[in-house]
């Protein structure tokens, strides 16, 4: 919950992931997900200092999540430097946070179960998912 935890975790599942922990003998890999750190904080330059290639670099104002009617990226995807060659494409797929709350998959304050529709992607999480094209011939 906090800027130096934060970092320190970003550190070490850097330091982890380099160690090949699958054992797979690829350099190739990918993290991604929620970072729970906005784009310019501390974590996130942790990933980056470590040699990780931020996908989503360069596009303007990214966003993955809002929180009181403000926006920011808190989703993430990092290459190796290895990989990142391979990417076609990064994107953040607004199908969540962009959508009104009646759709929403949260039922506190005594929201009615009938309004979620599973058999749609909208607002299933509070998150945007990010979507990472590859070309893995190369």
């Amino acid at each position: 919950n906090c800027n130096q935890a934060r970092t320190s975790a970003a550190s070490a599942l850097a330091d982890w992931i380099a160690t090949d922990p699958t054992g797979s003998g690829d350099d190739d890999f990918l993290i991604i997900g929620d970072m729970n750190a906005y784009y310019l904080e501390d974590p996130i330059e942790a990933f980056r200092n470590a040699g990780l290639v931020d996908l989503l670099q360069g596009q303007a104002n990214p966003y993955s999540f809002i929180f009181d009617a403000q926006s920011g990226a808190y989703d993430y995807a990092f290459a190796s430097a290895s990989l990142a060659p391979q990417v076609t494409g990064t994107i953040e797929w607004h199908i969540n946070v962009d959508e009104p709350r009646l759709l929403d998959y949260n039922l506190e304050f005594g929201r009615d179960p009938a309004l979620f529709d599973a058999s749609i992607p909208y607002r299933a999480s509070d998150h945007d998912p990010i979507i990472v094209g590859l070309d893995l011939e190369n």
